[in-house]
This record gives structure tokens, sequence and C-alpha cells, in this order.
């Protein structure tokens, strides 16, 4: 996560810079985007000297990136992007033993290192990066560190809370794929900060995007209230199962500049771009693949109809040489993190649609077998 806009520290005229165009051609397959922009990564990261497998001056926004290349890796099993994604991924674990801490999406990172690593997940320690992940979470509660989890996670107590979403969602992944004993508290968390998210926070539709991706990962969409305060304006009588419809909600209609993207805010309004965002369209694309993943979903129309425009959308806002902006008109910053945010979100609608198809072909073989 890039904070780049909104506040959080920068904060980007993109009023002046943003070119509001109705739309841009996709002239890029998924396939042919995956190679460019992984191809852009491998040629800009960091070889030599203390900080190689890095990306030039984004020592902070690792993760994305890390996780981008392994993904970029699974899609096609090109080696090239394996290596680069370690280099990158041993530099974030080396950190981590010098700080303490691994932020949420560098835990993620980890966790799809372990899942393209090739072992087969058996035994107290399955593999190199499965167990670096479960040292660390079980390092919070070491006596002369944190004590807790708990104790580690008050100290985000006065940060934004979609920023807290952000780093929590990640968390949740990580700790439930190593089956962390502290797992479920995680989770209460990430849902506690979710029902302090508003209009008035950092990143409101993309935290929500986030949680909706990290829930419906570790199966969670179920009857749980984001708040039992009744009257929350942005939260009463929303249960998690509700997430990937209140999502959709907020994606950019047809006949609207940027459409298919989503909106940055809930209430849809904004001084400047209200849409286009690059990381609110790549969280948002995550959340609505993940849910959209699920047996229950696999066959929902509009999830479906919504993911191919979400990708389009995406697709446009790759320039020609694979680097990717902070809005999707390809204008602002130029982060190598929003390019592994973009690898990120097109497995994620390439992840759907094998699940989706993996189900269209049980259903054929059993009505097969049941004519049979």
């Amino acid at each position: 996560m890039v904070f780049t806009r909104r506040g959080c520290g920068y904060v980007v005229g993109l009023l002046c810079l943003v070119r509001v165009v109705p739309g841009l051609s996709a002239g890029l397959s998924p396939d042919e985007a995956v190679h460019l922009i992984a191809d852009y990564l491998v040629q800009n990261q960091v070889s030599q000297g203390p900080d190689e497998g890095t990306w030039p001056d984004e020592l902070d926004f690792l993760g994305p990136t890390t996780s981008g290349m392994a993904d970029a890796y699974d899609w096609t099993g090109a080696e090239e992007y394996h290596f680069r994604a370690e280099s990158a991924a041993h530099y974030l674990l080396h950190a981590a033993d010098e700080q303490g801490n691994l932020l949420g999406d560098e835990a993620y990172a980890i966790v799809r290192m372990s899942q393209v690593s090739g072992f087969v997940l058996e035994g107290p320690y399955w593999d190199y990066w499965w167990a670096a992940l479960a040292e660390f979470y079980h390092s919070l509660r070491r006596e002369g560190y944190e004590g807790s989890t708990q104790a580690y996670l008050h100290w985000f107590d006065d940060l934004d809370p979609s920023i807290n979403v952000f780093y929590f969602a990640h968390h949740v992944v990580a700790a439930y794929y190593v089956d962390d004993i502290d797992k479920e508290l995680w989770r209460d968390a990430l849902i506690a900060e979710l029902s302090r998210v508003d209009d008035m926070s950092a990143f409101p539709v993309m935290a929500l995007g986030t949680a909706t991706w990290a829930l419906a990962e570790i199966d969670h969409l179920d009857d749980t209230a984001v708040t039992l305060d009744a009257n929350s304006p942005c939260w009463g009588g929303v249960v998690l199962r509700d997430l990937p419809a209140l999502l959709l909600t907020h994606q950019v209609p047809e006949g609207e500049f940027y459409s298919g993207s989503f909106y940055w805010r809930f209430d849809h309004l904004a001084e400047g771009s209200r849409a286009g965002y690059t990381e609110d369209a790549v969280y948002s694309t995550r959340g609505l693949a993940a849910a959209a993943s699920l047996e229950v979903n696999l066959q929902n129309k509009d999830m479906e109809q919504a993911l191919t425009r979400a990708e389009q959308a995406l697709l446009q806002g790759i320039d020609p040489i694979g680097a990717v902006y902070e809005h999707l008109s390809q204008q602002g910053e130029m982060r190598y993190a929003f390019c592994g945010e973009m690898l990120e979100a097109l497995w994620s609608v390439k992840q759907y649609r094998a699940a989706q198809a993996d189900s269209l072909a049980t259903d054929g073989e059993s009505a097969g077998e049941a004519e049979d």
C-alpha cells in the first residue's frame, strides 16, 4: 500500500494531474499484461549491494511487489520471476530479523512464497517460508517482545482505521495460513477496524475491498455483524456476508468516467477524481474475486460481469513499458508497488475464472454420471 493520496503523509493534487477521459482502449490481454509488468520489475530490481532484491526508493513498499512477482511466476512458470520474488522475500525476512516486525502485506508476501515453493505442506515445519512466518506470529507472544498478540495490536489503536484494515487483512490471511493460535484475534481485530471506517478515513472503499478479500480467503463471510451498533451510519445491520454485495455498489457504472473501476469514498463524492485510483480498483477487484470464488457465488452473474469490467479497467492502467501509476488514467506517481498490486489483482481474476471453470466441469461430469 502506497500512501500517495487523500492524506497519509502525501497529498497529490490529482485534480490537476488526472486526464479526465471516458475510457482508454485496453489493448493488452491479461497474459500480455503479466509478462509486460513482470519484465519491467525484473529490469528495475536492485541486483547488488545492501538493498539487493528491492526496488529503487521503495524499501517500505516491498510486500505487494514481492507478492506480485510470485503471482507472475505462478501464472507463467517463468523461473526468472521466481528468482526475483525469492530475492525480494529474503530481503524482507532479513529486515524483519533486524527490526522484529513484518507488516501485513510483507507477511502475505511470505505466504505467497510458501505457496509457490513447491513443497507439500506437511509437518510441523512445512517449508522455509512457512516456518519463518509461523515464528513471527509466535514471537509476538514472547516475553521481552510484546508478550501477547493483543499487546501488539494495541500499537495500531491511534492509526487511521482504513490503513489498519489493509494491514490486518493481510495478517489475517497469513495467520490462518500458518494456523497461528491467535488467528481469530486477528480476524476480530480486522472486523473491529472495519467498523470504524467511514468517509473521513483515508481509503474507505479500498478498506472494504481488502477486508472482503481476506474474509473470503479464510471462508469467513458469515453472519457475524460488522458492528453491534445498529445506528452506525455505514455498518449498522451489515453482516460479513453482505460485504461483496456492498462492494458491488461502489463500482463505477457504464457511461461514467473510469467505468469498471471503483469510487474511493462510500458517498461517491470527492474533489478532483472521484474514481479510477489504481489501489481502489486493485483491492476491490481482489475482494470481489475472492468472494466470487467461493462455491456459493461461482454462478453469480453480477459478480462475473463486475469482475470482467474491473479487469478491463485495470488493463487500461498499464503503460506501454509495464509501469503502473497512482491512477488508471496513467497519471500521478509511478510506483513499483503499484505494479505488484496490479499483478495481484489480475492473478485474483484468473484464479476466480479457474475456480469457475472447475465448477462447471464438475457439474458437467455429475450430469453425465446421472444420465448414465
